[in-house]
């Protein structure tokens, strides 16, 4: 049994109504049980209550409220690494949430006894001129002009693995293996499996295969010129320009993301409900 969370941060989506309606009832749950309730700023202006911004919800555990996105979004900038993330799924893609709406309310009140696990993922940290971010799914480097190839050299442990021309190449995490990775053919990897892929988009040399490198190499990734220059995408989100001589590292970042996991459930399972939900077209 975990130690009672006490104080909760409450993230949203705010396009949707339903989302906006759920987060107004899990905030007066948690009202109702004395517990303290930290909520973003959008999404407190919608429920009528004060709000904090995102990197200062200095919390016990979030409940972020959307798909993956919003909830890349609130790993990224939550002021800490270690404040659990506990996903309500609410959106067209959602593989990194743990419970559906309908569930949300029971979810929390088990929550709030200690009765769930925290699951430590991987995350990678990508870097340029200086520039450093961390990402949970994948950090992206792809050509600036769509249907431009860029060319590119990737060495793994300072050993090149790929010289040429590509739309671009991911460095994903395992949490990130089940997103684009695997809609670019990559492999699904287990979230315990210390290690990240390498998966080119669309190379011209059809011998590059994607790969799993163990998380202690350092990857180096150079725009080579001449040809157009790249940008690097981290998680959805473009961080930088990338020009032609200039390099990406991709390493082990030193931090994690923790996702609240109830008793019960598994990696395996919601990768049996994501395939389930894809084969449908719902997802």
């Amino acid at each position: 049994m975990r130690e009672r969370v006490k104080r909760v941060g409450l993230v949203s989506r705010t396009d949707l109504e339903a989302a906006v309606s759920l987060a107004r009832d899990i905030h007066r749950e948690l009202s109702a049980r004395g517990v303290e309730c930290l909520v973003e700023d959008g999404l407190a202006s919608r429920i009528g209550v004060e709000g904090s911004p995102l990197d200062r919800l200095d919390v016990d555990l979030a409940v972020v409220i959307g798909g993956d996105g919003t909830i890349l979004r609130a790993a990224r900038h939550l002021p800490s690494p270690d404040i659990p993330i506990l996903g309500v799924r609410m959106g067209k893609t959602c593989f990194l949430g743990e419970v559906d709406p309908e569930e949300a309310v029971e979810a929390i009140g088990h929550v709030l006894s200690g009765r769930f696990e925290v699951e430590r993922a991987l995350r990678l940290r990508a870097s340029v001129r200086g520039l450093e971010v961390d990402v949970v799914n994948e950090a992206l480097l792809t050509t600036s002009q769509p249907a431009k190839v860029v060319r590119l050299k990737v060495e793994v442990d300072g050993v090149e693995v790929f010289s040429g021309l590509a739309d671009g190449v991911m460095a994903s995490t395992p949490t990130g293996s089940t997103g684009y990775a695997l809609s670019a053919h990559g492999p699904i990897v287990d979230p315990e499996v210390e290690a990240y892929l390498l998966v080119y988009l669309n190379p011209l040399d059809l011998r590059a295969r994607p790969m799993v490198v163990a998380a202690s190499r350092p990857t180096r990734i150079e725009v080579v010129e001449p040809g157009p220059k790249a940008i690097l995408v981290a998680d959805g989100e473009e961080v930088a320009q990338v020009e032609g001589g200039e390099v990406v590292e991709v390493r082990r970042s030193p931090s994690h993301v923790c996702f609240a996991r109830l008793r019960g459930g598994s990696f395996f399972t919601r990768l049996r409900s994501l395939m389930d939900k894809r084969s449908r077209g719902l997802s």
